[in-house]
């Protein structure tokens, strides 16, 4: 009779073992409960709630449980309650709390059991390394800028790993010798994604084109108001909208005016980010004008809700593939634009490919699945 099989061996070797030891060989292998804290900054559930959502639901299933600590009056929704444990602090600097706060604070935290922090952009860094220092812990931080690298500086040991949202903002945090490479990790932000293109659904609707981004630029968002006045010159049957407010919106205002576009523009204000798959379920085209030096979630939502994109640069994000994900204009070019915005509504096949294009590169590499497992090895090595 030839040799045993692997299977058989190890089979084999189970059996013999005594039946004290059976329980304790099971209750090494399975994996731990792992108690950690999100550490939210001012703005983080507005900007990147669409990825923390679908976070929070898969890490319970990998038997992680998270406490999040959110300035207070800041909305929620977006986090999952339960599971996830909300414990709100004040907007003042840490440091101003006062000893008795900051100490009722990290009581509340150890009440928890928590093992491990983590800051979930760096606006949340200061209080979560004070928090860190404090309570004797380590601490993630998450890096969605390419502007962190300044901001964060050299982080000691207490920081076990350095979360990337895109290669580039990798890139930069080796750059300032944030961490050393093995602790800089990428781990791409996972959003929930339309299972097929949806632009153009209906030929009896007006197709509907949305710009976002700060309102600050004249120069650069006057040139998108003239490629949407130059469409309707050109007989093009589409409504039009502008999504943000900054500094510029007034003049922006009176130049849509002047070029006629009162009853087909509407300025939109900036909406948090739990809203922005809603509004572009109903739209067919979005622009992003101005490139971003953060990762920029409402391209990357538009994207996943399976409508083509137009983009001056890619910037912070590595999903913005010229022709393959989204098509590259020149930033201020109001004839570029035009060009176009006018081959995706002359070749409307070819759109929906670009569009389904996008869906399957973000089910390669933006999937919740995917930020769930590298985010629970990131955990479980830093607490182990």
């Amino acid at each position: 009779m030839g040799e045993k099989s692997s299977t058989q061996t190890l089979a084999s070797a189970v059996a013999e073992l005594e039946p004290e030891e059976l329980p304790q060989l099971q209750a090494d292998s399975a994996p731990q409960r792992v108690h950690v804290a999100w550490i939210a900054g001012p703005c983080t559930l507005d900007e990147y709630g669409r990825a923390l959502e679908p976070l929070a639901v898969g890490l319970l299933d990998e038997l992680v449980d998270i406490v999040a600590l959110c300035p207070q009056g800041q909305d929620t929704q977006e986090l999952p309650s339960p599971p996830v444990g909300i414990l709100p602090y004040g907007r003042r600097r840490w440091w101003r709390f006062g000893r008795s706060a900051a100490e009722g604070l990290v009581e509340q935290l150890r009440r928890g059991k928590v093992q491990l922090l983590h800051a979930l952009d760096a606006d949340a860094w200061p209080l979560a390394a004070e928090l860190a220092r404090l309570m004797r812990l380590k601490c993630v931080v998450s890096s969605y800028s390419l502007t962190d690298g300044r901001r964060l500086g050299r982080l000691r040991q207490q920081v076990p790993a350095v979360v990337a949202a895109s290669e580039p903002i990798r890139r930069q945090l080796l750059g300032y010798r944030v961490a050393p490479e093995g602790r800089v990790a990428l781990v791409r932000p996972g959003v929930y994604q339309a299972g097929r293109a949806t632009c153009f659904q209906n030929p009896d609707y007006r197709v509907s084109i949305v710009a976002g981004g700060p309102l600050d630029d004249y120069a650069v968002l006057g040139a998108v108001l003239r490629s949407f006045a130059e469409l309707l010159k050109r007989k093009y049957d589409c409504v039009f909208f502008v999504l943000g407010n900054g500094r510029a919106e007034k003049p922006l205002r009176l130049l849509a005016e002047k070029l006629g576009l009162r009853h087909e523009l509407t300025f939109v204000d900036r909406q948090p980010a739990r809203v922005l798959p809603e509004l572009f379920k109903a739209a067919d085209i979005y622009v992003a004008p101005i490139p971003s030096r953060s990762i920029d979630m409402a391209g990357l939502l538009a994207m996943a809700a399976g409508i083509p994109v137009l983009a001056t640069t890619d910037g912070a994000a590595d999903f913005l593939i010229d022709g393959r994900t989204m098509l590259r204009f020149k930033q201020g070019d109001a004839a570029d634009l035009t060009a176009r915005l006018a081959s995706l509504m002359d070749d409307r096949p070819a759109a929906i490919r670009l569009a389904e294009g996008a869906l399957e590169h973000l089910r390669a590499n933006h999937s919740p699945a995917g930020a769930v497992a590298a985010l629970t090895c990131i955990y479980r090595k830093a607490v182990s």
